[in-house]
């Protein structure tokens, strides 16, 4: 059986103003920026048991 090691794949950012409310773009939507940065670390704080199957698009499981 192999092993499998938890990486990144993809991150994403967004801005928030002091009250917590989120950057948007004209249409409403949340404006989501990428940064030329290693976030490679972020993994090594995730557990098998944190992971959730990602499915597109950008759904979140409920029951959590």
């Amino acid at each position: 059986m192999n092993k499998y090691s938890i990486e990144v794949w993809d991150i994403r950012f967004y801005k928030v103003d002091d009250n917590g409310n989120a950057l948007l773009d004209a249409d409403g939507s949340v404006k989501l920026f990428d940064a030329d940065i290693d976030v490679s670390g972020i993994a090594d704080y995730v557990h098998d048991d944190d992971l959730v199957e990602y499915s597109y698009p950008y759904a979140r499981p409920t029951g959590r």
